[in-house]
């Protein structure tokens, strides 16, 4: 079931012959991707898919060619992200909220999505991986698990002890009931 994000059609429509257009046709869907990686920080996710772009226009003849690019990139965009985690030294915090709420559109407010971001800023970067693969990008588990590299099973059981530690946060707990209500 896709979510009918603009942002993000399907490969086959992609002109994937030039970097620069395929780059700017993907900008937004690689930083809402990114954005999710990176703890809800939105300069950690520019400069996140500037880094992966960077990468990924020096192999970009060969990527054009393997027919999946998105694929590509969006493996190349968990592992620059697990790499950027392992260097990291000093975190740095300039504010605790997104400046541009916009950016997730799709739920309910601020708050939620703030929570939201907390939430998954709890997870490990593998499960983190798994849970915004297979629900924000409602990719299915054999996809998931090409574009991890590992076992359909990896990813089940990555999901659901992401499922189990997300559904143990006091916060989403309150959220969840809140909206059953609704």
């Amino acid at each position: 079931m896709r979510t009918g994000r603009e942002e993000n059609p399907p490969e086959a429509d992609a002109d994937v012959g030039d970097f620069e257009t395929y780059a700017t046709a993907r900008w937004s869907w690689m930083l809402r991707f990114a954005y999710l990686l990176t703890h809800g920080d939105h300069h950690e996710a520019e400069d996140l898919v500037q880094t992966t772009l960077a990468k990924v226009y020096l192999r970009w003849d060969h990527i054009r060619t393997l027919g999946a690019p998105d694929r590509y990139v969006r493996r190349a965009l968990i592992n620059n992200n697990t790499t950027r985690q392992r260097r990291r030294r000093v975190v740095q915090l300039l504010t605790p909220h997104l400046t541009e709420p916009a950016t997730l559109a799709d739920h309910d407010s601020y708050d939620t999505r703030t929570e939201l971001l907390a939430a998954l800023a709890t997870l490990p970067p593998r499960q983190r991986a798994v849970v915004v693969l297979r629900y924000w990008e409602c990719l299915g588990e054999q996809e998931t698990a090409d574009i991890l590299g590992c076992s359909a099973g990896t990813v089940k059981s990555q999901a659901s002890r992401a499922l189990k530690k997300l559904r143990g946060c006091a916060v989403l707990s309150d959220y969840a009931a809140t909206a059953a209500q609704s």
